[in-house]
Parts: structure tokens; C-alpha cells; sequence
């Protein structure tokens, strides 16, 4: 119960500070941040050998942004899958589309993956959809130094990333500013990631991923 009354408030915290870090930017610096983001990715998704799949998601207004980066990895050759998040907070995974965005349609309220995608009109990949991944890309609100990564709560991305091969490199994205500079708690349920990517591009890896010019160590 300890941890998770810190964690609840720690995520309070988060949510301001990031309500706040969105509130200030102007349209030019979010195209930037897409821009950067999008440039490091790449750069990663690159040294993977040949077109492959990666995992993001549509990024909500005061998230990271994602738009670009999705665009650019589907023109790359590169399958891009995304989850919608089913009633029960399973995640449901299906292709992506360059130019969508993250809104109520990407919440389904039906308790069936099934009855979803009849209702949304999409091919649904099975909630093992990460398994042949070969990159993880993930919100959160904020990861320690170990790769623990703070999320909204409700386990989602915790289940989800059961089904990846644990070889796949998870990366969360956050702005510049929200990594934590303390350990944040983890419980036995929480499953680290290996590290991430800011809003100026900057990338840091946890267990010495080859991915950017920073490790956490």
C-alpha cells in the first residue's frame, strides 16, 4: 500500500508538471520536438537489420509527439503497429495509419477485442503483437535512472510488454525535463524499460543499449 500511495502521488506530480511543460510550448517548438524525436528513432530503428516492426502509439496533445515519427517510419518500410486500450486496460494492437491522432477512438469500451474491431473497422494483430517486434516504443510520464518507468496507472503497457521477445528494446518518450532524478518504486509487477528518448532527441540507455550518446549506466 506504501507504494502505491507514493506512486500515486508521484504521478499527481508528473501529470502537472507535464500539463505545464505542454502549456508553454508554441506550435514551432512541437514540430521541432517531432522533428528531434523522430530523428532519433530512426537513427535507432536503423541499425536494426532490414525493415521491421515497431511498436509506438498516437500520441494525446500534451504527449511527446508521435505523428511524424509514425510517418516517417512507415516510409521508411518499416511495419508500425499501435494499441488501443480495450475496457479491461489490455492492450489491442493494429496497423498504422500516416496523418491519424490519438483521441476517444482509440479507447474502446467493449470488453471483447473482437466486438472492437468489428466496430472500429480494423484488422486487429492479437494483444501478442509485440512478440515480433523489434522495437518498443512507449508513453510514460517519467523513468529513473534503472528503467523504471512511471505510467498513467492502469498496467497496460506492464501486460503488454509480457508478450515481447526480451531482446526488444522498450524506449519510453518524454519531454525534455521529465526524466526522474530519483528512483521511482517499482513493484513486482512493473517492467522496466531500457531506457529513453527526450524532446530534444537526446537518448539514454539504461542496460547500455546502443542507441545514443548518453547512458544512465
Amino acid at each position: 500500500m506504501q507504494s502505491l500511495g507514493a506512486k500515486r502521488d508521484l504521478r499527481h506530480a508528473a501529470r502537472a508538471r507535464r500539463r505545464a511543460i505542454s502549456a508553454a510550448l508554441s506550435d514551432e517548438q512541437v514540430a521541432a520536438a517531432g522533428e528531434a524525436i523522430a530523428d532519433a528513432v530512426l537513427g535507432l530503428a536503423g541499425r536494426l537489420s532490414g525493415p521491421v516492426r515497431v511498436a509506438a502509439y498516437e500520441s494525446l496533445p500534451d504527449e511527446p509527439p508521435t505523428g511524424l515519427l509514425i510517418e516517417r517510419l512507415l516510409a521508411a518500410g518499416h511495419e508500425v503497429i499501435v494499441p488501443v486500450t480495450l475496457a479491461d486496460f489490455s492492450l489491442q494492437w493494429r496497423r498504422a495509419v500516416a496523418g491519424t491522432v490519438a483521441n476517444q477512438s482509440t479507447v474502446t469500451r467493449g470488453s471483447s477485442a473482437a466486438g472492437a474491431g468489428r466496430d472500429a473497422g480494423q484488422q486487429w494483430l492479437g494483444e501478442d503483437a509485440l512478440s515480433s517486434a523489434a522495437l518498443v516504443i512507449t508513453p510514460g510520464l517519467t523513468v529513473d535512472r534503472r528503467g523504471t518507468r512511471l505510467g498513467q496507472g492502469g498496467g497496460c503497457y506492464d501486460r503488454a510488454l509480457g508478450h515481447r521477445d526480451p531482446s526488444t528494446p522498450v524506449l519510453t518518450l518524454l519531454h525534455e525535463g521529465e526524466a526522474s532524478e530519483v528512483d521511482l518504486p517499482r513493484d513486482e509487477h512493473d517492467r522496466p524499460v531500457d531506457g529513453w528518448v527526450s524532446t530534444t532527441g537526446t537518448v539514454v540507455t539504461v542496460k547500455g543499449w546502443p542507441g545514443g550518446p548518453a547512458d544512465a549506466g
